[in-house]
């Protein structure tokens, strides 16, 4: 007979109950959603080069570029009721933050109305409190669209699960060198990072995920349009 084990949390230090929460909700996801994804490449030279000025973190501009898109594409910013999709005006942030506890869903609230600048304060404080374990119940409410980023894990692209009752979840890999073709159609090098949607097939299609993410690219190929916004 084999021996019982401890029940494994994932990890040294990390929460059976967080665990557990986290198990159910993803089994359910990936059960009742009909997941498809989208993976594409971004060339992040210039948003490099802009963090650096003004202080901030690619993932900073990450969740700006989203948030624009969101706005132009707002039906990504839908949920699933049972029977059909619903658009939901207010764009809330759900930001997968790991802790040496577990998995936390934390939500900016309102990202239409934070620029650059205000989503990098509010991530901040959020992924702060999560790592301290002081998120309030409230704080981890309504999310209407999810950010999961590996990146600074080394992972270079993965699929994320959909949070329910959301439409889609966006997974970011780590910025990496790779060879490219410029516009004079020569060989260079440039920091590449790809990002992939995870997407409800009873909400988007095909092109509606490559659209979404065409337009976070052109966003985060030309991060001056978020720099402007930035406060």
């Amino acid at each position: 007979m084999a021996k019982q084990g401890k029940e494994s949390a994932g990890g040294a230090g990390k929460s059976v109950k967080i665990r557990r929460l986290v198990a159910r909700k993803m089994e359910e996801a990936w059960k009742t959603i009909p997941h498809f994804h989208v993976t594409m490449s971004v060339d992040m030279t210039d948003v490099i080069r802009f963090r650096q000025d003004l202080g901030l973190t690619i993932n900073d501009f990450i969740l700006a570029a989203v948030v624009q898109a969101l706005q132009e594409h707002p039906w990504v910013n839908s949920c699933w009721n049972g029977e059909r999709g619903v658009e939901i005006d207010q764009i809330d942030l759900s930001l997968a933050v790991a802790t040496d506890r577990g998995l936390y869903y934390p939500v900016i609230k309102a990202c239409g109305t934070l620029g650059l600048k205000g989503l990098s304060q509010q991530a901040g404080l959020l992924a702060e409190k999560a790592h301290l374990g002081t998120l309030a119940e409230v704080d981890c409410q309504g999310g209407t669209f999810t950010v999961t980023n590996m990146g600074m894990l080394g992972v270079e692209s993965f699929a994320a699960i959909i949070t329910p009752p959301q439409a889609a979840v966006l997974a970011v890999g780590t910025v990496k060198g790779e060879i490219i073709v410029d516009e004079q159609g020569e060989p260079a090098v440039a920091p590449v990072m790809r990002m992939t949607l995870g997407a409800d097939h009873r909400l988007l299609d095909g092109a509606d995920a490559a659209e979404f993410l065409a337009t976070i690219k052109s966003y985060l190929e030309a991060p001056v349009m978020l720099i402007a916004d930035r406060n």
